[in-house]
């Protein structure tokens, strides 16, 4: 009896183990697209072209969530990044972004992202700091 108490532990202690493992690798999975996400200025090109849909989209509200939650973690996690892109727009564009992204964000504070953006070197260059 003894050892059937002691085998069943065993299976159970393994069988929790190959569980975490799997929570683990989809926790692993979820932190390098978030990594991916936030690094954008690893491909400016892409980053832009992503500002320019988003400004496109920006009247449907599904849409217009989706990339809010791109913009927003990257504003908040690498200000930097997202200074350096808004700096190539005209002020009417970048005006649009300001409102629609900044004035009204779907997950943070505004006051928390603008103080992100606050820290970002080249802010005060920026149409943002207006």
């Amino acid at each position: 009896m003894r050892t059937l108490v002691v085998f069943l532990s065993l299976l159970t202690n393994f069988s929790l183990a190959l569980a975490n493992q799997d929570i683990n690798t989809q926790k692993l999975d979820l932190q390098k697209k978030f990594i991916s996400d936030i690094n954008q200025c690893s491909n400016p090109q892409q980053l832009d072209r992503f500002i320019q849909n988003a400004l496109k989209n920006v009247s449907n509200h599904e849409e217009r969530a989706r990339h809010a939650a791109l913009l927003e973690e990257l504003i908040k996690y690498n200000p930097s990044c997202f200074v350096a892109s808004v700096k190539k727009l005209d002020p009417k564009t970048c005006e649009k972004i300001e409102e629609s992204y900044l004035s009204e964000p779907f997950f943070y504070p505004r006051e928390d992202l603008k103080a992100s953006l606050a820290t970002a070197k080249d802010f005060k260059a920026s149409c943002l700091a207006s």
